[in-house]
């Protein structure tokens, strides 16, 4: 339904900000990375203990039987497995010692010609007919590139040689060897009451905390992407799937710019004129402090803006932001960004449901959902529904490009002159004409002395703002012969309210 627009307030909006926050959208020990390094760190130390007696002394933890016993293990494997075992035990190694592979690309080739006196390093030349050369000792040698070279090698005497050498240098102190020992023995102390992960999952998730950030960095724009869907727009066509950068006439390369993460509605067919009446959003989410990022990202959104405006008058900037950074030690970069001149408003991971399509209705785009929503509140028939959006101010080609895609995509259901919601869309149709009753019908919510108890919240119109349960049922079952029946069902109804606030997007006190 076409929600109320009110005019953007900073303070009103900072205050929502704080009640509608997503501190962090997943932890570390979630990620595939994660559980990828603690399986091949498990599977590492089981396979030395074999090696050690179960770490039963310091002494057991010497290269060379570590390195007899995982030539043993490498016999009669694939190269591929063969590849996996040695990079697990180079995990492992660095984990527990404490060394990078940035140092040890550096030192080895080193420990090689001081300490070991090699002048060379084998290198294995063809794929099926496999020749060992040599070839003069390389000054950067990376970890990864060695146990490639031995896992290539068909030569377990020469593999045990060159794994030695590899262990050796990870383990040539004592304090070295004592780490190993000591996570060792306590691994296997802790096998007993089936808590040996717990002690390995603080050292890993401290490994690889830094790629998982870096590999995180979209998951707000995939969360953006199921409402998206939901709503029934259709990718890479209503919505871009990759950063959109817009050039103007004077582009200089060296420019310091950002694209932006969504633009829409993107390439939309018949939608006005080429690159008018959009939204630019670009999406900043910060679980941390992450300054000097946020603070590049504010350099780069003016210039960014500034390119646009330049080829596009009209345009309207809108945020994406949220995570806790922006409600603590970001809060001043947020409220820098809220407060330039140019932006149009923001929106929150849980609030996108309201304030994205408020923005989307406001410049005149029907979504497949509000065709659904027009349906619900009249008899059907397609001059019914255009009526239904026409009274919503909409233009009457836009109307009949919404419905004819709806219909060409089978999200909505034709039959000689009626339209139908499809069955497996209606929880999602009658869920946000929920949201949307209370978004237009509601109230600010006074919290103070127990208030709002009994109350259904939504975003976009303050921090606390909606209607009671009770007005919620009997207004949104007035407002929809279609989902009457449903409302009305208290199973059904209660199922709804409870979905909609796990999803985060409304709030029951």
């Amino acid at each position: 339904m076409k929600l109320p627009y009110v005019e953007f307030d900073l303070e009103l909006a900072l205050s929502e900000f704080d009640i509608w926050i997503t501190p962090s959208l997943s932890e570390i020990t979630d990620s595939t990375k994660f559980k990828e390094e603690l399986n091949r760190i498990v599977s590492t130390f089981n396979l030395v203990g074999n090696a050690t007696n179960n770490f039963s002394s310091k002494d057991a933890c010497s290269p060379e039987s570590i390195a007899a016993t995982y030539t043993e293990a490498l016999a009669n494997k694939e190269q591929n497995e063969r590849e996996q075992l040695l990079q697990s035990l180079g995990s492992t190694l660095f984990l527990v010692t404490g060394k990078s592979d940035n140092n040890f690309k550096c030192q080895f080739p080193l420990f090689l010609r001081d300490v070991a006196q090699w002048q060379v390093l084998p290198i294995v030349r063809g794929t099926k007919n496999k020749k060992i050369t040599n070839r003069p000792l390389p000054r950067v040698i990376k970890s990864d590139d060695y146990m490639s070279l031995i896992a290539k090698i068909d030569d377990s005497h020469l593999e045990s040689k060159l794994l030695e050498k590899f262990i050796s240098f990870l383990l040539k102190d004592e304090k070295s060897i004592n780490q190993l020992w000591g996570i060792g023995y306590s691994y296997f102390a802790l096998k007993q009451f089936r808590r040996e992960k717990d002690l390995l999952s603080p050292m890993v998730i401290f490994k690889v905390r830094g790629s998982v950030t870096a590999s995180g960095g979209h998951e707000p724009e995939d969360a953006l992407r199921q409402f998206l869907e939901i709503w029934g727009l259709e990718a890479g066509i209503d919505y871009n799937l990759n950063d959109v950068v817009v050039l103007n006439n004077e582009e200089n390369s060296d420019d310091k710019t950002r694209g932006f993460d969504f633009v829409l509605p993107y390439l939309t067919k018949n939608w006005y004129k080429q690159w008018q009446k959009r939204l630019f959003v670009q999406c900043q989410f910060y679980a941390g402090d992450s300054g000097s990022v946020s603070h590049k990202n504010l350099d780069q959104t003016v210039s960014s803006r500034s390119k646009v405006l330049g080829e596009i008058e009209d345009a309207r900037f809108i945020e994406y932001v949220d995570g806790a950074g922006y409600f603590s030690s970001l809060n001043g970069d947020l409220r820098k960004l809220l407060t330039m001149e140019n932006t149009h408003s923001f929106f929150q991971v849980r609030t996108a449901p309201i304030r994205l399509r408020r923005e989307l209705q406001n410049i005149g785009f029907i979504t497949p959902l509000e065709i659904e929503h027009a349906i619900a509140r009249s008899d059907g028939k397609v001059d019914s529904v255009r009526s239904v959006l026409v009274n919503e101010g909409y233009k009457k080609s836009e109307i009949d490009r919404a419905i004819n895609n709806a219909i060409e995509r089978e999200i909505i259901l034709q039959k000689n002159s009626s339209l139908f919601i499809l069955e497996s869309r209606r929880n999602i149709v009658r869920r946000y004409f929920l949201l949307d009753v209370a978004a237009i019908f509601g109230n600010p919510v006074d919290m103070t002395n127990g208030g709002g108890a009994g109350c259904f919240l939504v975003p976009g119109y303050g921090p606390f703002f909606g209607l009671p349960l009770d007005d919620l049922v009997s207004i949104a079952s007035n407002q929809s012969e279609e989902l009457k029946r449903d409302i009305l069902n208290s199973k059904v109804l209660l199922e709804d309210i409870r979905m909609l606030c796990n999803e985060g997007i409304a709030m029951a006190r």
